[in-house]
């Protein structure tokens, strides 16, 4: 009995995965206007990375600093508290996926300068064929989705910080590929006497992509005939994808000096809208720094195709918390961060994030 449920529970992770990897070829996990879904790709690029921007579901783009912003608003990185900033972090994804990150960012003279590099782990799946529908032959494939982020940022005040990011996508499927390059652009502006500070982010700006390679041609022989007598070549035609552009618009209330409320509302051009909220607590304390949050997210959906959203509801990826600590060492800051993110949708695990940051 155990044995059965094992192989049962594997199998239906196996099934998710594969559909986990459609929809980031083809759309939006889980979401999508009623209009537009199913019309754009790469939704990897979507997924956020860090451990604090997780907890506070995306919401803090108007005030998030450091390396933590070559992600969510490119504006922010030059808000460092250090010169140089490195952050290595690792997400429990749903069906066994694993996703690394680890970026990079340093000041210099004409601004701050940021690397990242963002992968997912799918591992081993069960390859089929014309011939072998059940994947007897016991072969596996692995898909690899890596982006690869430039990112710059300049304060043009104490108030004002303008950044932009460029990303190299590719999305590898066997001996079947699709590149890609897209751009963000941020900013972020502190009221100089009000605690408010407001972000805007464009996201995902760029060209179609379009998958190519041999895996697009197929040669079986069909049923009932003898091998070598027919053969049909098939090729499947890849058809372009748009990416997935978004306009973040984020306001966050500081009504004490260690707290922060944030809220964003997130316009996807091939998704549903979005509507983020948060809210941290920090202290200082001997050189130490620590924090608490959490935050939740709310689709807008258009019920009646009008143009107009007619109904809010909880997004599948919902309820998220976290915390994390920093404390200095030999002239270095060496921090550690988690969070929480429930996922709404049975069968699938709620996501975990683990993040360790180096100042120095």
């Amino acid at each position: 009995m155990y044995i059965k449920e094992g192989v049962s529970n594997m199998l239906y992770k196996q099934i998710v995965k594969i559909l986990v990897i459609l929809s980031l070829v083809i759309t939006v996990s889980f979401a999508g206007t009623g209009n537009s879904i199913g019309t754009a790709g790469a939704s990897e690029v979507l997924i956020p990375t860090g451990a604090k921007g997780v907890a506070l579901n995306s919401s803090h783009s108007a005030t998030v600093s450091g390396i933590d912003a070559l992600f969510y608003n490119p504006a922010g990185i030059s808000n460092m508290s250090t010169a140089t900033e490195a952050q290595f972090s690792n997400m429990d994804y749903i069906a066994d996926i694993g996703m690394s990150y680890a970026a990079f960012a340093f000041n210099m003279a004409g601004g701050t300068f940021g690397l990242s590099f963002k992968n997912f782990d799918f591992g081993d799946i069960r390859l089929t064929s014309w011939s072998d529908t059940n994947g007897d032959s016991g072969e596996t494939f692995s898909p690899s989705f890596v982006t690869l982020t430039f990112g710059y940022s300049k304060a043009f005040s104490d108030r004002i910080r303008f950044g932009v990011a460029s990303k190299l996508i590719t999305e590898s499927i066997e001996e079947t590929t699709a590149p890609g390059l897209s751009i963000d652009m941020g900013v972020q502006y502190t009221h100089n006497t009000l605690p408010v500070s407001i972000g805007v982010v464009l996201r995902n700006l760029g060209p179609k992509m379009e998958f190519s390679g041999n895996n697009l041609e197929q040669t079986a022989v069909p049923e009932n005939t003898e091998p070598g007598t027919i053969v049909e070549h098939q090729r499947f035609i890849s058809q372009a994808f748009e990416q997935h552009a978004q306009l973040d618009m984020s306001v966050t209330y500081t009504p004490l000096d260690n707290v922060n409320v944030h809220g964003a509302f997130v316009n996807n051009s091939y998704g549903f809208n979005e509507f983020h909220f948060g809210g941290e607590y920090t202290m200082e304390m001997a050189g130490m720094s620590a924090w608490a949050g959490g935050g939740l997210s709310m689709l807008s959906i258009d019920d009646d195709d009008d143009g107009w959203d007619d109904d809010i509801t909880e997004n599948t990826f919902g309820v998220s918390f976290g915390a994390g600590f920093s404390i200095p060492l030999g002239g270095m800051t060496f921090g550690v961060d988690y969070a929480f993110k429930t996922v709404d949708a049975p069968g699938l695990e709620n996501n975990n994030v683990l993040a360790f940051n180096i100042g120095f």
